[in-house]
């Protein structure tokens, strides 16, 4: 069997051991014909690649899925299109606080849990008992045929990433494809007070446990500022200062634990020390005794109009922007992301005192509203940014669209 690495650097090196070990010959460049291409995660499903391994008969993979298929012990994988990577952050830390033995990416950009070169690396000395907690995109899920985690979370699914897809039904599609394998054995995570995601869903097997706000018969809810945790027939509660988008991805992060068999007293005080992942929501000192809210990983109208609505206030500046091509196509230009995207600029004018857009996609934002100052950069808009906000007031760097890796460093390092 023949298989062609389209990708680059470390993950490369470790996708090319595991083909190896997988009895695979590695062929370099455009030799002939290939039974499996791998490709980045972020590769589209539309990409020359793409259409061209499958034309010729070769099946598309990626890392992620090679990963999870070594992976020695249990498998949970998380989906959707909010909330990822905090609920795999928030499973890490319960995991660890109950001494289980975790694999999880420690070198993903942006403090992401994609599978990537730094999990292949541990697998090699990784107990039968350890697990793997694998965040997956919708590019990751698409270019995956044998998709089977002992535990599925599906956060939420909303209109996005479409022009990697090429519609919303194959968005929607990518998505369903993390729970379209899964048995009565295994277990399945999704929110009770989201109808729309289930809709999406449709009909799933698997052992069903619930997250959010609305009541299930296992899992983990929030109410009154207390978080109940069940789990055949064994309860624990405990108060929660944790709000918006950091307690969904508890909650979710809580229920998988829950699945895994973690006790719910144990999932309780793990709660008591969870904090922000960098880049979402994380608060960082400003001058004056300004907050900066380092959200910069929020490059949709969803994600965005999550933060808006937390932080709203007279005393709030919104920093929007970044990119609008993505790998070379609009982002947000479908019927159902422009919607998004007209609801959340809307948001963002009504709830904040001082508005400022950066980048090249500034002139996608006027569009729908006015800003208030404009800046050609990230440090230019980061300036006027913290010049416009009161003292004690609130910086929120929310873009609404895509940014650099460097430019969210620049955001983490505001003073």
């Amino acid at each position: 069997m023949r298989a062609r690495i389209a990708i680059s650097g470390a993950d490369a090196q470790a996708a090319r051991v595991l083909l190896r070990q997988a009895g695979y010959t590695v062929v370099d460049g455009s030799d002939g014909a290939v039974d499996l291409t791998v490709v980045d995660e972020w590769t589209a499903e539309s990409a020359r690649v793409v259409s061209h391994a499958r034309a010729t008969g070769s099946r598309v993979t990626v890392l992620a899925e090679m990963l999870l298929e070594a992976a020695p012990g249990r498998v949970v994988a998380v989906t959707g299109t909010a909330g990822k990577t905090s609920t795999c952050r928030v499973l890490e830390a319960i995991l660890r606080f109950a001494r289980v033995p975790v694999l999880i990416s420690s070198t993903a950009r942006s403090g992401n849990a994609w599978p990537d070169h730094s999990v292949a690396d541990g697998l090699a000395s990784a107990s039968p008992d350890a697990v793997l907690v694998a965040e997956l995109t919708s590019t990751h899920l698409c270019h995956m045929s044998e998709v089977h985690p002992d535990v599925a979370v599906v956060t939420t699914i909303r209109p996005d990433h479409v022009e990697l897809h090429g519609t919303l039904d194959d968005y929607h599609r990518a998505k369903r494809r993390l729970v379209a394998d899964l048995t009565d054995r295994d277990q399945l995570i999704l929110p009770t007070d989201d109808p729309h995601t289930l809709a999406v869903l449709g009909p799933v097997r698997g052992h069903r446990w619930g997250f959010g706000t609305a009541p299930a018969p296992r899992g983990a809810i929030s109410a009154n500022g207390s978080v109940v945790l069940t789990a055949a027939g064994d309860e624990a509660s405990c108060r929660t200062e944790l709000d918006g988008p950091l307690l969904r991805a508890a909650l979710a992060g809580s229920a998988a634990a829950l699945a895994l068999g973690i006790a719910p007293d144990q999932v309780a005080a793990a709660l008591a020390d969870i904090h922000p992942v960098m880049h979402r929501q994380a608060p960082r000192e400003g001058p004056r005794g300004i907050t900066i809210i380092d959200d910069s990983m929020a490059g949709t109208p969803v994600k965005a109009l999550a933060a808006i609505h937390q932080f709203a206030g007279s005393d709030l500046v919104v920093v929007l922007g970044g990119d609008d091509r993505l790998p070379g196509a609009p982002v947000h230009a479908a019927p159902e992301e422009e919607a998004a995207l007209r609801e959340a600029t809307a948001a963002a004018r009504k709830a904040a005192g001082t508005i400022v857009a950066f980048g090249p996609a500034s002139a996608r934002i006027r569009d729908y509203m006015e800003p208030d100052a404009g800046a050609e950069d990230l440090a230019g808009a980061l300036a006027l940014a913290v010049a416009a906000c009161p003292d004690g007031g609130t910086v929120l760097v929310s873009p609404m669209f895509p940014m650099s890796p460097e430019d969210r460093e620049r955001v983490a390092g505001t003073r």
